[in-house]
């Protein structure tokens, strides 16, 4: 690992990359609700949109990073960044809720890119195994600063005044994730980055992708990434909402709500960095079981106290406790994304590249948050929460039973994926 110092660097600078646009929406969804008069379902599009192109781009982008290798595939979701950023601007200037949607979908095209390179790259690093996941779980933890850093900044520059807010005026943060993203391009292009997987005749990919599903542990583990999306970004995403509902004894105001939302994404930061110290020692079976059920337990007790309030220091509101538990969230979420993926791709050998982009296509599970606006438009934003508990259990489900499954077949198949 110590010769790879320089790329794992720039591994981690992706996934921040990542964790930074993609975060970003989240927030912005209050002010697209003020600005274009939308309902919570409609100011959920732009993260359903980030998602859905997840579902457009994954398999392809598997097939182009086996035959065109992790620097160009790299290059590619960089330079597809800055368009989708550029875009979510323009929105602003011409106050377009059309534009700036289809600004989160090229946006979220760019994110599966980066993801579909950066984590089987980390897990290769790593080792495989423990090792891989202990790398991928540092890895998430430079997602979860990105991830932090926007919905505080965004916060910020609104204010309390969410009613009056415009898309303009997130226009420093968009600047910003283009300079990152210019940054990364140069990085990439002058850094030496191995090519573990690089076929460039490789055939068809529809082979390859009928022999990953045949593992039922990959199978498992590819629904369980659909409904984790939606609820990593979901719970943040509902708490934003949840403290901005003008008019309702939970609201707090933008800096708050922009505060919570980054101290969500904060104890998925100190999460993925402990588990990443642990890695060695604790199974991703064991800690994305763990996590799945604490995190049931936490969103069922929110939705059963929606009228208490707390005061925490240096908060001049009273807070529901409910969003201060959908919060504490972020610490049990943390684990799930490399915990998820390293169970699921562990053992296919060959067919690594291929298993990435069809994982990272299931990301566009996180489209479901229009759907779950939906439920909260007529039973109100707590409701989620036993959305995203249903969608948890299946997750301890696939970590603590599912990904057990592919042991057996993995041994009968090993000469398949040699």
């Amino acid at each position: 690992m110590k010769g790879n110092r320089l790329t794992i660097a720039v591994m981690f600078g992706m996934v921040f990359m990542v964790g930074f646009v993609t975060m970003f929406t989240g927030p912005l969804a209050a002010v697209v609700k003020a600005q274009f008069g939308a309902s919570n379902a409609l100011s959920q599009f732009g993260s359903s949109a980030n998602f859905l192109a997840y579902l457009f781009m994954g398999i392809p982008c598997g097939m182009v990073l086996k035959r065109k290798g992790y620097r160009f595939t790299s290059l590619a979701a960089v330079s597809v960044g800055i368009l989708g950023v550029a875009l979510q601007i323009l929105a602003g200037f011409v106050a377009s809720f059309g534009v700036y949607v289809t600004g989160a979908f090229v946006a979220g095209l760019s994110m599966c890119m980066l993801n579909v390179t950066a984590n089987p790259m980390m897990n290769t690093l790593g080792g495989g195994g423990n090792g891989g996941n202990r790398l991928v779980q540092y890895g998430c933890t430079f997602n979860s600063v990105g991830g932090m850093s926007s919905p505080l900044i965004l916060g910020f520059l609104i204010g309390n005044e969410v009613a009056k807010a415009n898309v303009l005026d997130a226009l420093p943060v968009q600047v910003a994730a283009l300079l990152f993203f210019a940054f990364g391009f140069v990085v990439i292009l002058k850094a030496e980055i191995p090519e573990p997987h690089l076929e460039p005749d490789a055939p068809s990919p529809w082979h390859d992708i009928f022999a990953a599903f045949k593992f039922r542990h990959f199978a498992l583990g590819a629904l369980a990434m659909f409904l984790f999306e939606p609820v990593e970004c979901g719970i943040c995403n509902m708490v934003n909402l949840y403290l901005t509902a003008e008019g309702t004894p939970a609201y707090a105001g933008a800096v708050v709500a922009g505060a919570m939302v980054s101290a969500y994404c904060a104890l998925m930061m100190v999460g993925r960095f402990g588990a990443g110290i642990l890695g060695n020692r604790i199974s991703a079976r064991t800690m994305v079981g763990g996590a799945a059920a604490v995190a049931v337990a936490l969103l069922a007790a929110a939705a059963l106290v929606p009228f208490v309030k707390v005061s925490l220091p240096g908060v001049s509101v009273q807070l529901p406790l409910s969003s201060i538990l959908m919060v504490a969230c972020g610490l049990c979420i943390s684990v799930m994304f490399g915990g998820i993926f390293n169970l699921a791709t562990d053992g296919l050998g060959r067919l690594v590249p291929v298993a990435s982009g069809i994982t990272m296509s299931l990301v566009s599970g996180g489209a479901l948050l229009a759907l779950i606006g939906v439920v909260t438009d007529r039973f109100g934003i707590l409701s989620s929460c036993w959305v995203f508990s249903l969608f948890l259990c299946d997750i301890f489900f696939f970590a603590v039973v599912g990904s057990r499954a592919g042991s057996v077949i993995i041994r009968q198949k090993d000469k398949e994926i040699e």
